[in-house]
């Protein structure tokens, strides 16, 4: 809580604030991340993980929108909710999700309501990958009040600046490095983008994209600008391009084979 206090202040940086919280908690890892209701998306203002990352995928994106599902739109300030009591059936988890929990192996993620803007919310999301000791949970859901408050009353500015660091710096390194449609979703493409990257790299024009999707030319336009600023692409030939290569295809066409499997 005192380096959490300290970044509130502008006294340490956020990636360092949010080990020191993952560690009281007794978390595996975490993310401090900002959802916008209005586009679908989310992005990752720091992130922290206790394991080797050289030996186990690390924690990249956030989960908040693909987990807890209609809970994201209308949370309280220093509200928990919990993957196992509050989140979809698990058949509604994408691939992307479930193959994460496999991986590491996960027990539950806390989802901790920092701040509500309406169309804007950020939540502190904490991943376990063992069953909570009796009454820990209950321990941070009292904390999780104070540990809100702490993040309202931040030094203007904070998080603009965490958001725009890792979007410039980690996320389009990773967007660079991975396939966009490997499993770990290094753009965070919502399901809807996901679904019309899917068709582009099946050769499909954005007026068939919107025929097959049955959705207006305005709503493809809408997604795509959304996928472009994700992914670095300037224009539909560009993403085009990308999507048919062979090492987009070899991805697509894993992640369809072991959602079969």
């Amino acid at each position: 809580m005192i380096s959490f206090i300290q970044w509130s202040q502008g006294g340490v940086v956020l990636d360092a604030a949010l080990t020191e919280v993952v560690n009281a908690f007794g978390a595996d890892c975490g993310t401090l991340s900002r959802v916008w209701l209005n586009k679908g998306g989310s992005r990752v203002a720091a992130r922290a993980d206790t394991r080797d990352q050289t030996i186990s995928r690390p924690l990249f994106l956030s989960f908040t929108n693909d987990v807890i599902g209609p809970f994201a739109s209308k949370p309280k300030k220093g509200v928990v909710f919990s993957l196992k009591d509050h989140g979809k059936p698990v058949n509604e988890f994408s691939a992307v999700v479930l193959d994460w929990i496999s991986h590491r192996k996960l027990h539950d993620i806390l989802f901790v309501c920092l701040d509500n803007q309406g169309c804007e919310i950020d939540f502190l999301e904490l991943h376990f990958a063992k069953g909570l000791e009796p009454g820990w949970r209950e321990a941070i859901e009292t904390i999780a009040p104070e540990i809100s408050e702490i993040y309202r009353n931040r030094r203007a500015g904070l998080i603009t600046e965490a958001l725009s660091r890792q979007s410039v710096t980690t996320i389009q390194r990773a967007v660079n490095d991975a396939p966009l449609m490997s499993l770990e979703n290094p753009a965070g493409l919502t399901r809807a983008e996901w679904r019309v990257c899917v068709l582009i790299s099946r050769g499909l024009s954005q007026q068939s994209i919107g025929s097959e999707l049955e959705i207006g030319p305005a709503t493809v336009r809408t997604h795509l600008k959304h996928i472009y600023g994700k992914t670095g692409m300037e224009n539909f030939h560009m993403l085009a391009r990308r999507l048919v290569s062979i090492e987009e295809r070899e991805a697509l066409h894993g992640r369809h084979n072991q959602a079969r499997a």
